[in-house]
């Protein structure tokens, strides 16, 4: 999507929803009928810190349920 600058300054929430959204990947912002600026999402980057606590996971199955019922002191060994 192109957009001249007056309009982005008008409509900037919108414009940002829609790249929240996915309906847009891009944004170009026009000066004079010319692209100059382009808007785009930051994505997330993965957290180093879950790939960190993978190891000792592993053997960690428990149901959404069963996680639910176990008291903070279970949980700690406590």
């Amino acid at each position: 999507m192109e957009i001249s600058i007056y309009d982005a300054k008008a409509h900037l929430s919108n414009l940002i929803q829609q790249l929240v959204d996915e309906k847009e990947e891009i944004i170009y912002i026009k000066k004079n009928g010319k692209p100059i600026v382009q808007l785009t999402l930051i994505r997330n980057k993965k957290s180093k810190r879950i790939g960190a606590a993978k190891k000792e996971m592993k053997d960690f199955n428990l149901s959404l349920e069963e996680f639910n019922d176990i008291s903070i002191d279970e949980f700690y060994g406590d």
